[in-house]
């Protein structure tokens, strides 16, 4: 069953074995797993129910029942940087591209030895990420669904000698629509609205949607549920209290909400780490334009990426979106956005993702998340680096000129003009970046003066409360989180333990 505004008219307190707060890529498993295992679960969503047949390339639609904030979210810092977060049933699942990579084994092998316990090591995390991957279906790509723009990159990588690696999506018979980042039309894409929810459902759970969870329930030390207010889809305004006792709370809210929710209870004091480890693998925007037709728009978003520089903290993809998303974020205005979107069908969208080489921090201001984050001047070296690299490759395979990702100074037509661009760059605040993976703001670990969760999830210092999002990442994973949040959300829904009854 699932609720949503004008059902909490009547019904507005609730009460299950296990509350889940989130639908995305944390909570929906653990949720899922839990109700399979025969527990009373109910899962509380903040966005609404927007099913597969409401999901349609307009963006000025899409993108404010999608999005938090309309996408309009920015972590600050030198440079700020735009970040976004699905808000709707399925969470940021149902926004991203589907991509499936594990944690690379240098990172697991590093959590394991941070942990003092192959808990989280590669041998431990491996059944799970198996698990996983067959629930959701990880599979390449059907060759009649990649672009030209993929396509592209591929060729170009080969010409420069590079090693790539064809992508594992979560999808099934994905024909390439490329309207992942408004919810896939054809229910191909395994978000969890489409993989995991359903099953909930078909076991007994229910969901809330349009409730945001603004207090945890604590009695006697210990977390017995949430309350918050169910939200007005025409006003916006959260007008309508509702409450849910539990014998255990799972916060799997996303890694700038759940500190925010957990910070205004004054949580995490053994270590102080509660909101800091900020973690985001930054990426720049680079765009080719070549002299011939392209249409990145048809095929899927994303069939590679390049892992040359993996090593060395540099992941090199094509992403394609929509014309309005692309002009909103181009460095510049006006007419040479109008002259430069002309050629929308002669373009090549993609970017330089870079692992974190240091972290930021989540905290609460007049009761909203404050996101800041800096790269740190060898991040900035990386960037330029990347984007050199990647400028480069497509002017190699022929493209007229580069839109380069500075404020300052944008558009290269020829290798050398590149070259002299990047040597300008010594202001980290000219270069645009932009994030969606965020993560590691409540980190996991064995000992509470050095960690938020344990290596089951709960709260050091708050009994019957678990987080299960990416906010337990005890360090950068450098590559999609997406599988493993869901793979530490089925290990700690395996290791909830329920109090007494609520």
């Amino acid at each position: 069953m699932i609720l949503s505004y004008s059902d909490y008219e009547k019904l507005t307190a609730f009460s299950c074995d296990v509350v889940v707060v989130g639908t995305g890529a944390g909570g929906a498993v653990v949720g899922t797993e839990l109700a399979e295992a025969g527990y009373q679960v109910l899962l509380v969503e903040e966005g609404g129910h927007h099913p597969t047949t409401s999901f349609n390339p307009y963006v000025t639609e899409s993108v404010p029942r999608l999005y938090r904030d309309a996408s309009a979210t920015l972590m600050f810092g030198h440079p700020a940087i735009p970040y976004v977060e699905g808000r709707c049933l399925g969470g940021s699942t149902v926004i991203n591209g589907g991509m499936v990579y594990r944690a690379p084994e240098r990172v697991l092998s590093h959590w394991q030895e941070l942990a003092g316990t192959p808990d989280l090591g590669p041998k431990s995390l491996e059944p799970l990420f198996e698990h996983v991957e067959a629930r959701v279906h990880a599979s390449p790509q059907l060759e009649l669904s990649v672009g030209e723009d993929s396509r592209i990159m591929i060729r170009g990588a080969e010409r420069m000698g590079w090693r790539y690696s064809l992508n594992r999506r979560a999808q099934e018979s994905c024909v390439g629509s490329n309207n992942c980042i408004l919810g896939c039309p054809t229910g191909a894409k395994q978000s969890t609205l489409v993989s995991y929810l359903p099953r909930a459902l078909e076991r007994g759970a229910h969901c809330l949607t349009e409730v945001r969870v603004e207090r945890l329930l604590i009695e006697r030390g210990r977390c017995v549920g949430v309350r918050g207010r169910a939200i007005n889809p025409r006003t916006q305004q959260p007008d309508r209290p509702v409450q849910v006792r539990a014998r255990a709370v799972v916060v799997a809210a996303g890694a700038v909400q759940t500190p925010l929710l957990l910070l205004r209870h004054r949580l995490g004091a053994p270590s102080g780490q509660l909101g800091r480890n900020l973690l985001c693998h930054p990426n720049a925007k680079l765009l080719a334009v070549y002299p011939h037709r392209v249409e990145g728009w048809k095929g899927v978003s994303q069939e590679a990426q390049i892992r040359e520089f993996h090593e060395q903290g540099l992941i090199f993809a094509e992403n394609f979106v929509p014309p309005a998303v692309l002009a909103a974020f181009l460095c510049a205005h006006g007419a040479p956005v109008w002259r430069l979107m002309r050629r929308f069908n002669q373009m090549v969208v993609c970017g330089v993702l870079v692992e974190d080489s240091s972290s930021g921090r989540v905290s609460r201001r007049f009761g909203m998340p404050h996101a800041h984050y800096d790269i740190t001047p060898f991040d900035q070296v990386r960037f330029l680096e990347g984007i050199r690299l990647l400028a480069q490759m497509h002017f190699e395979m022929g493209a007229e000129f580069v839109v380069l990702p500075f404020a300052n100074d944008s558009i290269a037509r020829s290798v050398d003009e590149l070259q002299r661009i990047v040597k300008r760059q010594l202001d980290p605040n000219q270069l645009e970046l932009f994030t969606v993976h965020i993560m590691g703001t409540a980190r996991m670990g064995s000992r509470p003066e050095q960690s938020v969760v344990g290596l089951d999830g709960e709260l050091w210092d708050l009994p019957g409360c678990y987080v299960a999002d990416a906010s337990v990442f005890p360090t950068a994973v450098g590559v999609n989180p997406q599988l493993t949040i869901m793979a530490l959300a089925t290990r700690v829904a395996s290791r909830i333990e329920l109090g007494k009854a609520a």
